[in-house]
């Protein structure tokens, strides 16, 4: 199906490893589940989450969570036992290599001037759609149970204003789904400014059976009891006082406050800060 692949993966360029990826994610979302489709994924996956940081106008680990997502959508089936934590030990944890910091920080560029050549490092600090969308909802959708609310502390406990200011744009965005007025992301706000749907997402509907007769009940992106752990972490987490130390932290780089718009006080009416 790829002879592309067969050759040294290494050599492929973003561009070529892209579109397996996303015939993959697609063809399992509309078609369901196809062995073919699965043996590829895994394949690749075992050997490009080294290169998930690469990217163009999008990265490799956003094709590789939605390709998971639509290989797995309901629970990670596993070819050899371990699997599973494998994915969560890599894919999972791929927001948090040392090469997307610097210290404590993102190592993303705060532009003084956005438009001056740092337009796509303005973009990254005030727009949730790309990896860090695509991370959360993998962690919230495949850790298990008893991680769960650790890791979702642990999200919240890192003091950066980019992460800050991408998790609160994200809770906003997702708010819709975590109170289950939604189910898909391609039901969700696309406003730019509040979208969350990362590359090669927008496939991820249906319920992955590849059986339109009767017409199937979307599958959940995340389960209601996954919405209500996120939603509880938001509750123990995000207060008045959290609330104001981010703007504070946001404050000396102006052009934020333009780019964000009315989020924050749409964030402040959606969790309920006084």
């Amino acid at each position: 199906m790829f002879d592309l692949l067969l050759g040294n993966l290494e050599e492929l360029s973003l561009e070529e490893l892209r579109g397996p990826l996303e015939e993959i994610a697609s063809g399992n979302s509309s078609f369901g589940p196809m062995d073919e489709w699965t043996v590829w994924y895994r394949y690749l996956l075992a050997q490009l989450v080294p290169r998930h940081a690469e990217r163009s106008f999008d990265s490799l680990y956003q094709h590789l969570v939605a390709a998971f997502i639509a290989v797995h959508p309901r629970r990670i089936d596993e070819p050899y036992p371990g699997f599973a934590d494998d994915a969560r030990q890599t894919l999972g944890r791929c927001l948090m290599d040392p090469s997307r910091w610097t210290g404590d920080r993102l190592a993303v560029p705060a532009p003084e001037d956005p438009f001056a050549g740092g337009r796509r490092a303005a973009f990254e600090w005030s727009v949730a759609c790309g990896d860090f969308s695509a991370g959360m909802f993998f962690c919230a959708k495949y850790l298990i149970d008893d991680e769960l609310d650790a890791w979702l502390d642990s999200v919240f406990a890192i003091r950066c204003p980019l992460w800050t200011t991408q998790l609160y744009t994200w809770l906003l965005a997702v708010h819709p789904l975590l109170v289950e007025r939604v189910l898909e992301l391609a039901d969700l706000d696309s406003d730019p400014s509040t979208n969350v749907v990362w590359h090669g997402a927008h496939v991820l509907k249906g319920d992955f059976s590849g059986v339109y007769e009767p017409t199937p009940s979307p599958l959940p992106l995340l389960s209601p009891d996954r919405c209500k752990a996120v939603l509880a972490g938001a509750r123990r987490h995000v207060s008045e006082a959290s609330y104001f130390a981010w703007l504070d932290a946001i404050r000396p780089y102006a052009y934020l406050e333009t780019m964000l718009g009315g989020t924050p006080s749409r964030f402040a009416d959606a969790f309920k800060i006084v």
